[in-house]
């Protein structure tokens, strides 16, 4: 591939890593079958892009987490007439 088509790729992961982390679902990307290598000129990119993948899989994995612990929470709260349990918890004394 040439450098354009390279620089192409590159643009499109960045999209896609900036659509993630903004809530956004990327499309599904699946990569060139006739990538060949990367060029020289653009390894530092590359590797930026690799480094923002692994910054955006840690920051969705947090969020994920902390959803997560804030439906349990949710999960934990009584619903429904009848409830025996009080429905609010008062924190500040």
């Amino acid at each position: 591939m040439s450098l354009d088509a390279w620089s192409a790729v590159l643009d499109r992961l960045e999209a896609d890593i900036a659509l993630a982390v903004s809530g956004g679902f990327p499309p599904s990307w699946e990569p060139p079958r006739d990538a060949g290598p990367l060029p020289v000129a653009l390894e530092a990119r590359a590797r930026q892009v690799l480094d923002a993948q692994a910054d955006a899989m840690d920051l969705l994995a947090r969020l994920k987490n902390d959803a997560g612990s804030q439906l349990g929470a949710l999960a934990a709260v009584p619903s429904g007439p009848g409830s025996s349990r009080p429905l609010l918890l008062d924190v500040r004394g």
